[in-house]
């Protein structure tokens, strides 16, 4: 029997804590730290932060390099933001200390579409520390696109690609809510969008992954983003959303090859969103149709997906490396 994969947690927000309850439960990974800037958290065990009954011994930290060079972990789950140039400094303090990085950063999932520069020089830190940086994720990450390219397996050929995903936001966590402007005037909501740190993150990504991992050449990418309004007042544990006032977002995101639509990926994420699901359509031979009904509960989803990539992680070469070349995730014991 191998030794567990020694695992830091960086970010101890909603999805960093359960993903450390997660760490917790599994035999083969063993979490030894925990970082994160939050001084309301620093100093604090672990169960205090999870409402565990027992301590964990597990003290959250708030210097990632001095945590790194002290517990020595194969692997870093990393959930601090959505952009990469904001966690790039973090990501090769990491790699530096020769600590594999598994991530929620969603423009991290195909890391050159947008950040090439970037992508390459973490590659090469990467490789020069002998370790590996993944992106990963349920939205981007599975749902609507690398679910779509493992579905492809049972196919002669795929012409075509549309997955839709449709989430209810009130059933998931605060941030999400405000992310998808719930609660915002249209006005509002558009001032928001302008700044580009607003809304889902990384439909780019998908679209670019599914053409990667179907061998489209995409010659455009397009997306879009519009506003839902509340057709009745909602209230959420979190907020409360009046009538006409902005929902959450409807989020579109389209591949081209000429002139021909090949990948259609069509996210509706608000508040009140009636009968959710994961839809997965291929224009294959033979046709393949894969329904999730109620949706893959996103936030559960994305702290299991990102320990269950850690060990992949681990067994990758050395390099930022997506999805599509890691080993396939499975449920870590």
């Amino acid at each position: 029997m191998t030794d567990p994969v020694r695992v830091v947690s960086l970010g101890l927000g909603p999805i960093g804590q359960a993903a450390a309850k997660l760490l917790l439960q599994k035999s083969t990974l063993h979490l030894v730290g925990a970082v994160d800037v939050d001084p309301a958290k620093v100093g604090k065990d672990l169960a205090d932060l999870l409402d565990l009954g027992e301590a964990t011994g597990v003290v959250v930290e708030s210097d990632l390099g001095a945590a790194l060079a002290r517990l020595q972990p194969d692997a870093v789950v990393h959930c601090t933001s959505s952009f990469l140039p904001v966690v790039e400094e973090q990501l090769r303090t990491c790699v530096q200390h020769g600590a594999n990085v598994v991530s929620s950063t969603e423009e991290l999932l195909v890391p050159d579409h947008q950040h090439a520069e970037l992508a390459q020089a973490l590659d090469e830190a990467a490789r020069a520390g002998g370790a590996t940086i993944l992106g990963t994720g349920v939205n981007p990450g599975f749902a609507m696109d690398f679910a779509a390219v493992v579905a492809s397996a049972v196919t002669f050929d795929v012409t075509g690609v549309r997955c839709t995903r449709v989430v209810d936001a009130a059933t998931r966590r605060e941030p999400l809510q405000r992310k998808v402007g719930a609660g915002l005037s249209k006005s509002e909501f558009h001032k928001q969008l302008d700044t580009g740190r607003f809304g889902h993150i990384g439909m780019r990504e998908s679209v670019a992954l599914v053409a990667r991992g179907l061998g489209f050449a995409v010659d455009k990418i397009e997306h879009t983003v519009e506003p839902v309004l509340a057709p009745e007042d909602h209230k959420t544990p979190f907020l409360f959303v009046k009538e006409g006032e902005v929902a959450g977002i409807r989020n579109l995101g389209f591949g081209y090859l000429g002139k021909r639509r090949v990948i259609e990926l069509d996210l509706s994420m608000y508040v009140g969103a009636p009968d959710p699901h994961d839809l997965i359509e291929l224009e294959s031979v033979p046709p393949i149709q894969m329904r999730f009904p109620d949706g893959i509960p996103g936030d559960q989803a994305t702290a299991a997906i990102l320990v269950n990539s850690l060990h992949g992680a681990v067994a990758c070469a050395p390099g930022v490396r997506t999805v599509l070349e890691a080993p396939v995730p499975r449920i870590a014991r």
